[in-house]
């Protein structure tokens, strides 16, 4: 999925770049295999980074060859569960235990047969059942709490810090033949919230929002996993 390594020159690129790695579980009757499971769960260990090197003139002395990281991917060992309580649960819990670099969620869209990176999440609006039939009620929520409320002074929405459209543009280049596309909506409901959630610790912590959200299409055969494997670790 391009690659969400930002091209800087650090200690970073010395050493291993761990990257969180979440896939829902079933949330449908229609859908009883979740493809967002079966990708994440199938990803390798590690890859290899896509460090766009410089420019430079064809005079000019060789460019210095500067270590790259390497990326290893951890996958959390079982799919999330499609519930509102259960992803605000987990998520600061997770992240706080694992202390990734980056954090990658991917989940499936139903309605879009096409790969599409989420730009942005959303803090409300989630008027949709779970799958255990629970609702968010944080209208009620954040004015019974005020303060004290999870959310409390954090925006409407809220944006990775990854660099996105640069990322984009390098997925499309390894991706030529597949339709990928940029989405602003992530649908207001548990991928949504999860990367919503993920973004808001982060922030409430006054740290960079290195988490990024993939929705891949329904299709669940091996063939469509496979493609989804290759297409995330491009």
């Amino acid at each position: 999925m391009g690659s969400i390594v930002e091209n800087e020159s650090s200690p970073l690129q010395e050493k291993e770049i761990r990257v969180l790695v979440t896939g829902f579980g079933p949330f449908r009757v229609q859908y009883p295999i979740n493809p967002s499971w079966e990708i994440a769960s199938r990803l390798p260990r590690y890859v290899p980074t896509n460090v766009e090197h410089e420019k430079h003139h064809p005079h000019a002395r060789p460019p210095i060859n500067k270590p790259t990281p390497t990326i290893r991917i951890d996958c959390y060992e079982a799919p999330v569960h499609v519930g509102y309580k259960a992803v605000r649960e987990l998520m600061p819990r997770l992240l706080e235990e694992t202390e990734p670099d980056y954090v990658l969620h991917i989940g499936m869209a139903s309605g879009r047969p096409f790969y599409s990176c989420e730009r942005r999440g959303h803090r409300s609006g989630y008027y949709i059942e779970d799958v255990d039939g629970e609702l968010l009620h944080d209208d009620y929520n954040k004015i019974k709490e005020g303060d004290k409320w999870v959310w409390h002074d954090c925006p409407e929405e809220l944006l990775t810090s990854v660099p996105f459209d640069k990322m984009f543009h390098q997925w499309k280049e390894a991706c030529p033949d597949v339709d990928t596309r940029i989405s602003e909506d992530a649908g207001n409901y548990l991928c949504d919230f999860i990367y919503y959630t993920s973004l808001a610790h982060r922030y409430k912590q006054r740290r960079p929002n290195k988490a990024m959200f993939l929705h891949v299409p329904v299709e669940s055969d091996h063939e469509a996993i496979q493609k989804g494997i290759k297409i995330t670790t491009d």
